[in-house]
């Protein structure tokens, strides 16, 4: 078997010794609540939706979405909370569901509410913990919008 030169050698040992921290930063693991992130990417904030069904769908980054509710917490793992005309709760160990028929939970990454009336509203969807309390720090996004009359 042929040797490498001694510059190559060098080289490959290089690239060797960095490859796991070339691969982890274009591949970050979840690790922390910190790293969750949640976006929504429809409707856009400002933009007008028809009234009636309106759909916001999202996408979530660095956190598993699982249907263990009431159930222990584990990080990184949790579900979504998807919220209409109402802030959502923030609060560490506080819960994070409001007021009846303001809230949807859901592993799904969107959420379709229904008889939505024209005029302004406001959608939030927060990423929790299996106890459906807030992460911390929280993760959570909103889109203001107007629903036309059709």
């Amino acid at each position: 078997m042929e040797r490498l030169p001694s510059p190559a050698r060098l080289l490959l040992g290089a690239l060797l010794l960095l490859s796991p921290a070339i691969f982890g930063a274009c591949h970050p693991a979840p690790s922390s609540p910190q790293d969750a992130r949640i976006l929504i990417i429809d409707p856009a904030s400002g933009a007008e939706v028809p009234a009636g069904d309106v759909a916001v769908q999202v996408f979530v980054e660095r956190f598993e979405l699982v249907d263990m509710g009431d159930s222990d917490n584990v990080v990184g793992q949790g579900h979504i909370v998807y919220y209409m005309d109402v802030k959502p709760p923030l609060d560490q160990g506080e819960t994070a569901l409001t007021a009846e028929g303001t809230y949807a939970t859901s592993i799904e990454t969107s959420h379709t509410w229904s008889k939505v009336a024209p005029g302004e509203h406001t959608f939030w969807a927060q990423l929790v913990n299996n106890d459906d309390t807030p992460l911390v720090p929280p993760a959570a996004v909103r889109v203001d919008v107007d629903a036309a009359a059709q």
